[in-house]
């Protein structure tokens, strides 16, 4: 699964209301009052079993409770707020992203859930947390709004003209390629692997040579998903492919021409033999063109910084009473 479903923060990643004083202090114990609501220690201990889950799974530092809490204090404030000015999401809109997730992963819903489960999420989970962050864009487009934030043209001008801000105002190089696979098998002797390396070798001086891309396809891929897209497997940039392939292997890749061939690329699964059907270099664009990105990275930037101070001033105008120990 790519990783679609764990890039938010991990305080937040857990199910359940926060209830009200008058409901839930008879059935709970409280671990923290935030103003006229409370979080309950079984809430508290969900979520800091969750982070701890996290970051064994993913690696990292394990957040210290305080820190939980403090994720769990500001969710509250926030859906308060959010209440408060009438910001609401969608069962639809959930649905949706679910939708494109599946789409995006070519997954079913099976798929999905052995998925989640291996992440330690449900999807109740993932539709709680991509409900808090619709909520949290649309409050701080709110207070920006109500601000008056405004990005003047020549603020826009200066990030543009400083060096430091070059890389955000360049169009990366995108290469566009097509695959063949030369599967690995399992527990391969060394006489095997060499004999692996030799036939993708082979390959290689054959398509170099002017053979048949079809037909090489055909005849050598081990991916029945590779034969039926016909061998093309997309079209990306440097960065993404530095994901998956070491960094001289992206140099030798960026370093072709339109109809070449990459040498075997040796993966866990076995190898990959590379054709450049395309590829375009980076291009640094003009004001005009980077004038609409630039002050939307700025506005969110602005908008970011609203947010965080108006969050200050919320938590000092708010009373919070931990109840339990944060050491």
């Amino acid at each position: 699964m790519k990783r679609y479903l764990i890039i938010f923060a991990a305080v937040f990643i857990l199910a359940g209301a926060i209830y009200s004083l008058s409901s839930a202090e008879i059935v709970n114990g409280i671990a923290c009052k935030v103003g006229g609501e409370i979080i309950t220690i079984n809430e508290f201990e969900a979520a800091y079993g969750q982070v701890q889950q996290q970051a064994s799974l993913f690696g990292g530092a394990s957040p210290t409770k305080r820190e939980v809490m403090g994720g769990l204090i500001d969710r509250v404030l926030l859906k308060r707020e959010a209440q408060r000015k009438g910001i609401v999401v969608s069962e639809d809109e959930l649905n949706s992203i679910v939708d494109n997730i599946k789409k995006q992963n070519k997954i079913n819903d099976e798929q999905l859930q052995r998925e989640l489960e291996k992440e330690k999420l449900t999807l109740e989970m993932l539709k709680d947390q991509y409900r808090f962050e619709i909520i949290t864009s649309r409050l701080i487009n709110q207070l920006i709004a109500e601000r008056g934030a405004q990005i003047p043209d020549e603020e826009i001008e200066e990030f543009y003209e400083d060096p430091n801000n070059r890389r955000l105002v360049t169009m990366p190089g995108i290469v566009k390629l097509w695959e063949i696979f030369i599967p690995a098998g399992d527990d391969m002797t060394f006489s095997e692997s060499m004999d692996l390396k030799k036939r993708s070798v082979d390959l290689y001086e054959r398509a170099k040579g002017g053979e048949d891309f079809e037909t090489l396809l055909a005849e050598s891929s081990g991916s029945e998903g590779n034969r039926t897209t016909g061998g093309f497997i997309g079209s990306f940039t440097r960065e993404q492919l530095l994901g998956t392939i070491a960094p001289n292997d992206v140099d030798a890749i960026f370093s072709l021409d339109s109809g070449e061939f990459t040498y075997p690329i040796r993966f866990n699964d076995g190898y990959r033999l590379f054709k450049i059907e395309e590829r375009t270099e980076n291009k640094r664009l003009t004001l005009e063109e980077s004038y609409d990105n630039i002050r939307s990275y700025l506005l969110k930037k602005r908008g970011d910084e609203i947010f965080k101070k108006w969050l200050i001033e919320i938590k000092e105008a708010t009373t919070v009473q931990y109840m339990i120990d944060m050491g």
